[in-house]
Formats: structure tokens, sequence, C-alpha cells
């Protein structure tokens, strides 16, 4: 079983996980990042470091345990993975039972949730339970490219770990990265109509090269939510714009945007209309810019999307 230093990037979050377990870890994290940014690698092995049992720096990849996880034969490692599907109540109450029940090999028992974001809200109620009060040998790890539609008491129960965007070289693509800029420019001011101009920047290029603006833009919104606390910037060619929207936007709006954007990035794989998303990737934005999240709901449902 590969450790830590397998894995590539994310070298402060390395470090972070590396000293929470050398401690005492949390009992429910939260990871975070786009689609392609390694949440199950990270996932897999922070799981295997809380069954280790041989010596640090723990996963050791040596013992039974981390052998059996390497094989997907560890009984005290529970996945769940519904794919693209919704994470259904019954689901969250089989957590819920399977996590009174004492560990098979050892003294810990893992959980790891594959896109928690898809859990219904009535899946969400009873996770939050065992969250509120899990047992004592019970580790919850919690995938997610939306965290924002979880719960904010699910979320508040957990640890959360951002990992970084697979770095985009926007620097040698004008194509893709006026279209960003446009946008971050406008948005930073609160110019709605030049956020829908560079929004349908976007609607110009072809699937391929959408799919490739879509990652770029939400890397640079990425750097302008972690600009404050000194994170080092994927966009670098991008560094203005994304400087001006922290100035201009809490992390926390950003984020909503960031949240919004990866909806539709996924709506657009499978064939939604490009200038629609477009569309409602500007209205929605400017919805979250001025404090009326919910604007998005009537949005989308307007739009039949």
């Amino acid at each position: 079983m590969p450790g830590f230093d397998a894995l590539p990037g994310n070298t402060a979050l390395k470090a972070s996980l590396r000293t929470a377990l050398d401690r005492r870890f949390p009992q429910a994290v939260l990871l975070s990042g786009p689609d392609g940014s390694g949440k199950t690698d990270f996932a897999q092995t922070i799981a295997a470091a809380l069954l280790c049992t041989g010596a640090s720096p723990r996963p050791c990849g040596a013992c039974a345990s981390c052998h059996k996880i390497a094989h997907g034969t560890h009984p005290d490692l529970i996945v769940i993975d519904e794919g693209d599907g919704e994470i259904k109540v019954e689901t969250a109450r089989n957590i819920r039972d399977e996590a009174a029940i004492l560990p098979n090999d050892g003294d810990r028992k893992v959980f790891i949730i594959h896109n928690a974001d898809r859990m219904n809200l009535s899946a969400q109620n009873a996770l939050l339970k065992v969250l509120e009060e899990p047992p004592r040998y019970v580790f919850f790890i919690l995938l997610s490219s939306q965290p924002g539609v979880l719960l904010q008491t699910i979320r508040s129960r957990c640890a959360i770990y951002q990992l970084e965007p697979p770095h985009v070289s926007a620097d040698q693509n004008p194509e893709l990265l006026e279209p960003s800029r446009a946008f971050l420019r406008a948005m930073a001011k609160g110019d709605e109509y030049g956020m829908l101009l560079g929004a349908n920047g976007f609607a110009k290029l072809n699937k391929a090269a959408f799919q490739q603006a879509m990652t770029l833009l939400g890397t640079a919104l990425r750097d302008a939510a972690l600009g404050s606390v000194g994170a080092a910037l994927l966009v670098p060619a991008l560094s203005a714009e994304t400087r001006a929207l922290a100035g201009a936007l809490t992390a926390e709006k950003i984020l909503a945007v960031y949240d919004h954007l990866t909806l539709l990035s996924r709506r657009a794989e499978v064939n939604a209309s490009a200038p629609i998303q477009c569309a409602v990737l500007a209205a929605g934005s400017s919805a979250i810019r001025r404090d009326h999240p919910n604007n998005i709901r009537g949005i989308l449902k307007r739009r039949n999307i």
C-alpha cells in the first residue's frame, strides 16, 4: 500500500495529515476538490494509515492490514460508492447500523463515502446522527467535489481538507485564458453585463475546449478563495484577476460560485447546451454575489435545467 509520498502535489495537505495521524485524527473528515484531484487516492491512503498496525510512518505498506487494503479485502474498511446515482436514506441507515458493530480485525473501523454531496436530504440527516456521536472506534472519510451541497451541520462536524486541482497551463492557451479573465474581472467589479459577455466567450469554444476552460475557471476561483491563506497559485497567468476577486468577495461566496460552476460543468458533459450553461453561470454567479443564492434555483427551473 503506497504512502503519502506516492501521491502527487498537495505538499501542505500531506504534512497536515501526517501531523494529525501522529496525534489525534478527527473522526470525520471531508476531502474536497474537483474531479481528478486525487480524492480517492488520498482517502485510501488515510484509511490505510488509520488501520495500519505497522511502524511509523503509516501506512507502512508491509503489515497484514496494509496488504488487505491493497487487495480490497480488509473487513474494517467499508467503501460506499453509488457512482453517479443518489445516495438514499437506506444507505445512510445501513452505515449507521454498521458503525454500531465492533471492528473485526483491530480497534478501528473506517468508512469512505464517495460523492457525499449526492446524499439526499434524508440520507444526510440520517448520517448526521452518527457523525454527532460516533463510536470511539469509527472514522468517516467523506469525498465531495461540491461540499456546499452538504448540510452545514454535516460540514461543521468534519475536518475539511481541500485538495489542489490538477495544474492548469493556461498561459500557453489564450483561447481558454481570455474568457476566464473577462469573467473574473467583471465579477470582481460587480459588472453583471460584463460577466455575461465573459461567459459567452466560453460558449464559442468546442466541447473539449469548453471543458478545459471550465476547469481553468474553477482553478482560478480556487486561487481566489485560498489566496488569503497563502496557498500557491495554480494559474499564475490570472493572478491579477484572482487577487482582485479575493479583495472584492468573501471566500465563502467565491466557493459558492465554484460549486455552481462544477454543477454546470457536469451538465455540459452530458450534452447540455453550452450557451444556456454559460448564461446560467453568469446569472447564478451574479445572484451569489448579490447575496441571493436561492435565485439560482429559480434560474435553473425557468430554464428547465
